[in-house]
């Protein structure tokens, strides 16, 4: 990661996803637990779980590789990594291990690993290539790396639908496609290509799809409109926009929202990709 890059998770964004913490593990949970079921991990497994955030998925791994296994959490976010520390002492997981380093320089405490993962932890690294041939590094030969990234924009009108209305209103700064985002790896081809020229073997795509509820589990409308404007930062440029453009953007989303509300949750469409790889043996 760049210096800004890590700052920025160090700081600003690390600080408002600790915030919403709860909402935004709620989001990508039933992916996580997909993600988990995919991996089938074993009794007595090392391994490292990339970009854990506050933890929960490094809990669950070390849950299924079991006090003969351990497991690594890396972040680069120290308020989060603080956050894993807590629940894993007060749940008492003692074949957890949490490690707030940059990925793409750091060494992993516990290398060499059985396997690595992620929960759409590696798509903010400023050189992907550098870092995963780093983390290939800490695998043991033939082991495998296993990761969620998210498929494309237009897949996934959780973000979609949010960014259209939005930009009704102010201007959406535009990411780059190849840089460090959530859609870094959408593209299958693009990313097996990064993975091989890092020096993985076996790359392999499953596409996985799921219904996000935006906000969080039982957020409804309101809510999710919330999470919106707060957990993505768009409260203060609607603000700055003029008198009545809050209200007016909450009424747009409002209505968008109402079309996926069900049992309480405002259920969207959401595309991923899980995917597969091996450090050559």
């Amino acid at each position: 990661m760049s210096d800004i890059e890590m700052e920025d998770w160090a700081g600003e964004v690390g600080n408002r996803w600790l915030e919403h913490i709860d909402q935004f593990e709620s989001m990508i949970a039933p992916i996580g637990a997909a993600l988990i079921a995919e991996a089938a991990f074993r009794p007595g497994e090392r391994v490292v779980d990339v970009g854990c955030g506050g933890g929960l998925t490094t809990l669950a791994i070390a849950d299924a590789v079991g006090p003969e296994g351990a497991v690594t959490g890396i972040d680069i976010a120290p308020q989060l990594i603080a956050l894993a520390n807590q629940r894993r002492d007060r749940e008492g997981r003692s074949n957890a291990t949490f490690q707030c380093a940059d990925g793409q320089i750091a060494r992993a405490a516990g290398a060499p690993f059985d396997r690595l993962t992620s929960r759409f932890g590696v798509m903010f690294f400023g050189d992907s290539q550098t870092a995963f041939t780093n983390m290939r590094s800490w695998l043991k030969p033939g082991g495998e790396a296993v990761f969620a990234c998210w498929a494309a924009p237009q897949d996934n009108p959780w973000i979609g639908v949010v960014g259209a209305i939005i930009s009704q209103f102010v201007e959406v700064p535009q990411r780059d496609p190849d840089g460090p985002g959530p859609f870094r790896f959408a593209d299958p081809e693009a990313t097996g290509a990064m993975l091989r020229a890092a020096g993985f073997v076996d790359v392999d795509f499953r596409p996985h799809r799921a219904d996000q509820p935006l906000g969080g589990s039982g957020a409804g409308v309101d809510g999710a409109i919330d999470f919106v404007l707060d957990a993505m930062a768009m409260r203060a440029p609607l603000a700055a926009a003029g008198l009545d453009v809050p209200d007016r953007a909450r009424a747009a989303l409002s209505e968008a929202f109402r079309g996926y509300e069900r049992d309480g949750s405002v259920l969207m469409p959401g595309a991923s990709w899980f995917i597969t790889a091996r450090n050559p043996g």
